[in-house]
């Protein structure tokens, strides 16, 4: 036996072994090798045509484990599921995007590359650099720097500040159904259906992309729901001071989106009025709250801050009818009657170390107003002991800062918190000087910088039931 003879022997003997590999491990092997293998097959076969004198051992070993795998991918149906999936793909429909439509934008040209002007001994004008300067003294600013400003003060009429209007007598109408709207009287019941009853119901829901809509341009901040049981009429603020109002069952506007932009800056909180549900109140970091006036579409302020001191209005609530609570940005909170002309405080309270994140009202006792802020509690407050520099009457401690607190809505009896520590609390505030932890669950509330954070919120007509949004995949809440 020559020693080529005794090498090909050898080969065709490791060959056999693999194939008897392949037998067992096929079965789990990758439909994206399919074709590879079908190419081989196809070549096996059109070998196996000619002429196989000129076939040594191995080659005709290679072709019988091609067509062995073949047969068991055939055994299998992974050929047939391969050409079910390349008829599902093509046949995949395009989703389309209801709501508002984004604009086309132009591509700029190219900027020129950015070079140091410090290095190139410059100013940040481009100027040079008088004899004598030293940069570790001297520090010259640019006068031209852009910063938002507010937009002008007094009432706006909606239909002036409207954005993407498809023409001005459809908005014109949609404000005009708008007063009608707000004479019905018919609002939200308290239920009483069975709390397991009532889950299953949720829990049965689907949301498919026919549901979906864009209502602002940018990042949702802020969300509220009309009260009415005859039209569903959804409010949301974004970002950059933008205010959509969906009414769902509407094909006016934008699929049923009206836009404004009352501000400039982000829309922190949004309210439908409980004793007036014809008016809708917002709260924006341009240290401005609006009061909407739907019967009439006129955005009307409420309470300004100096605009100099940048102080920011987070959140409102209702004291009263005409009496509103304004969580600002520096640790206070001011107390606004909105009969007294020249849209400032009443009172201004000074509540918390760091700014405040949201304000709630006892729905019963109200003169009981639980606040929230960049730090490690909640405090429960009695208006009637704050005109004296006196403490809270209850905090609520958390591990992290707290991301809301909101009293239960139909007793108050319980405080519902969200903290950045991972969990949601329940507090009982039966006796609010006496509040204690009831319920402590475990949720992930770290939505990064490109979220708006969570903050868990009673249903409006029970006080067994909270709403939170989740960062699992898929997002629900």
């Amino acid at each position: 036996m020559t020693p080529a003879t005794r090498k090909r022997k050898r080969l065709g003997t490791h060959e056999v072994s693999s194939s008897q590999k392949d037998k067992k491990i096929m079965p789990i092997a990758c439909a994206k090798n399919l074709d590879t293998i079908e190419d081989k097959s196809n070549k096996a076969e059109s070998q196996t045509m000619a002429s196989t004198g000129d076939l040594s051992a191995y080659e005709k070993q290679i072709q019988h484990n091609i067509a062995e795998k073949m047969q068991v991918l055939h055994q299998l149906g992974i050929t047939e599921a391969k050409q079910q999936f390349q008829h599902f793909i093509s046949e995949k429909k395009k989703t389309t995007t209801l709501g508002l439509k984004p604009e086309k934008r132009v591509r700029s040209p190219p900027l020129p590359p950015r070079k140091s002007l410090r290095l190139a001994g410059r100013d940040p004008d481009g100027h040079e650099h008088p004899e004598g300067f030293d940069m570790k003294t001297k520090f010259y600013a640019s006068e031209n720097v852009t910063q938002m400003s507010r937009p002008p003060a007094g009432p706006m009429q909606m239909t002036e500040v409207g954005k993407n209007v498809k023409s001005e007598q459809d908005e014109e109408e949609f404000v005009s159904s708008l007063e009608d709207f707000c004479k019905s009287k018919k609002r939200f019941k308290r239920t009483t259906a069975n709390l397991q009853n009532f889950v299953s119901f949720f829990e049965s829901m689907r949301l498919t992309q026919e549901h979906v809509i864009k209502v602002v341009p940018n990042r949702i901040f802020s969300l509220d729901i009309h009260p009415s049981e005859t039209r569903t009429l959804i409010c949301a603020g974004d970002k950059w001071g933008y205010l959509a109002l969906w009414d769902v069952d509407s094909a006016s506007g934008n699929d049923g989106v009206h836009l404004y932009q009352p501000y400039s800056r982000p829309v922190s909180d949004v309210i439908f009025d409980p004793f007036d549900s014809g008016k809708l109140y917002s709260a924006s970091y341009d240290g401005v709250v609006r009061c909407a006036d739907l019967s009439t579409g006129v955005f009307n302020e409420v309470f300004v801050t100096d605009e100099d001191d940048d102080i920011l209005c987070k959140a409102v609530d209702f004291i009263s009818a005409q009496t509103l609570a304004v969580a600002l940005g520096d640790g206070t909170m001011a107390v606004v009657d909105t009969r007294i002309p020249g849209c400032t405080a009443e009172h201004t309270y000074y509540v918390h170390k760091k700014g405040l994140r949201t304000v709630s009202v006892h729905p019963v006792d109200r003169q009981y107003i639980v606040t929230s802020a960049a730090e490690s509690y909640a405090k429960i407050w009695d208006l009637r002991n704050m005109k004296k520099p006196t403490s809270s009457i209850a905090e609520l401690p958390h591990g992290k800062s707290v991301s809301s607190a909101y009293f239960s809505p139909l007793t108050g009896h319980k405080v519902l918190t969200t903290s950045t520590d991972d969990t949601i609390r329940v507090f009982d505030s039966t006796h609010p000087e006496q509040s204690t932890t009831l319920h402590s669950i475990r949720h992930n509330n770290h939505t990064g910088r490109w979220l708006t954070r969570f903050q868990a919120i009673w249903h409006p007509t029970r006080e067994d039931l909270f709403v939170v949004g989740s960062m699992v995949h898929p997002r629900r809440v």
